[in-house]
């Protein structure tokens, strides 16, 4: 096999070398992973006892890879000082295709989050391809593949007893060096590479073939409670905000202030539009009094107020609505009876 040089934009690297590569990265650098827990994946500091734990062939973890660049909950005053370098593994086309959203929100906008560009420029990601999708992944209804496409430093696919890596930037090209164990991908290589995305690619065809969401620009003006009391599915709501948590794109937040004599504190948290007060204004009336009107809204954030902002939609089918709902909500269905009724009309 001929070995390669940096120039070269895909390479192959057997999984032994692959192990021993990261256990000589993690030395030098903080790794997350994907190590599954009771059939899902959860993220995972790296270290010489869980890399062996890592998996290469499922589908996106349950956390979004959002709470790397956005937090649960940070300062905002005090100013943040030091913001480090991460390396994380194991993100998904889905959630790569989520960062788009949150760098018009956070990054390109006229109003810039300091916090999100340093971290945005501090984090290598090393995406994987999708390999095995759960029931509730939909992402080619949204028009997202289910293997990377941008937003990657390095990407892994997994074939035969190695892996084909993409490089995606400099700085992918970066973290890989000048190391020897990389090699130039061969025809065969590509070809399976080629069949196993295919293969995902109508697995998750045929998981959705009974939802029909694909006219998104219908939903313009969807907003009247009517249309959206008549699914059964959204009375079981219980307005948790499971799924504006779980979402790889849900940007909201509120602000803290916790100050005392002499100590200026604000900070920022994640907030939902599905909790009852999210809209609530002072004299306590609110927009949206029903959990109808908050739950459309939701939906038609995703699917109207962000592709008139942004330019792209925001949702990108990871699914993690529908797995994470206490009330067993399946938007796919939700959206298919709700376009229904606006056909009619």
């Amino acid at each position: 096999m001929k070995k390669i040089t940096n120039k070269m934009e895909k390479l192959y690297i057997k999984v032994d070398d692959w192990k021993n590569f990261l256990k000589g990265k993690i030395k030098e650098n903080r790794i997350f992973a994907p190590v599954e827990n009771n059939n899902f994946l959860f993220y995972e500091n790296l270290n010489e006892e869980n890399l062996e734990k890592i998996v290469y062939d499922k589908a996106r973890a349950v956390e979004p890879v959002k709470i790397f660049l956005y937090p649960i909950k940070e300062f905002v005053v005090p100013e943040i000082k030091n913001i480090e370098k991460l390396v994380v593994m194991g993100v998904t086309s889905c959630d790569l295709r989520a960062i788009d959203v949150l760098d018009s929100v956070f990054k390109n906008s006229d109003y810039k989050d300091p916090n999100f560009s340093k971290r945005r420029e501090n984090i290598l990601i090393i995406s994987f391809d999708c390999k095995n999708p759960y029931n509730s992944c939909f992402c080619t209804l949204v028009g997202v593949k289910p293997y990377p496409e941008k937003n990657f430093d390095l990407n892994l696919s997994k074939i035969e007893n190695g892996f084909i890596v993409e490089i995606g930037s400099e700085k992918g090209k970066e973290f890989i060096g000048k190391d020897t164990r990389f090699y130039q991908v061969n025809e065969s290589q590509i070809k399976q590479l080629e069949e196993d995305r295919k293969k995902v690619e109508e697995k998750i065809n045929e998981i959705n073939r009974e939802f029909d969401i694909k006219n998104f620009e219908n939903l313009k003006g969807m907003y009247h409670t009517e249309y959206w009391q008549k699914p059964n599915d959204i009375k079981n709501c219980v307005s948790c905000g499971s799924c504006n948590f779980n979402c790889p794109t849900c940007v909201c937040f509120l602000l803290e202030d916790t100050s005392t004599d002499g100590n200026f504190k604000k900070v920022k948290v994640w907030d939902a539009c599905l909790f009852p007060g999210y809209a609530r204004m002072a004299s306590g009336v609110s927009p949206r009094p029903t959990l109808f009107d908050r739950y459309a809204n939701r939906l038609l954030c995703k699917y109207w107020y962000m592709k008139e902002n942004f330019g792209i939609i925001g949702c990108t089918g990871c699914g993690r609505c529908i797995s994470g709902c206490i009330g067993k909500i399946d938007k796919r269905r939700v959206l298919t009876e709700v376009l229904k009724e606006k056909v009619k009309v």
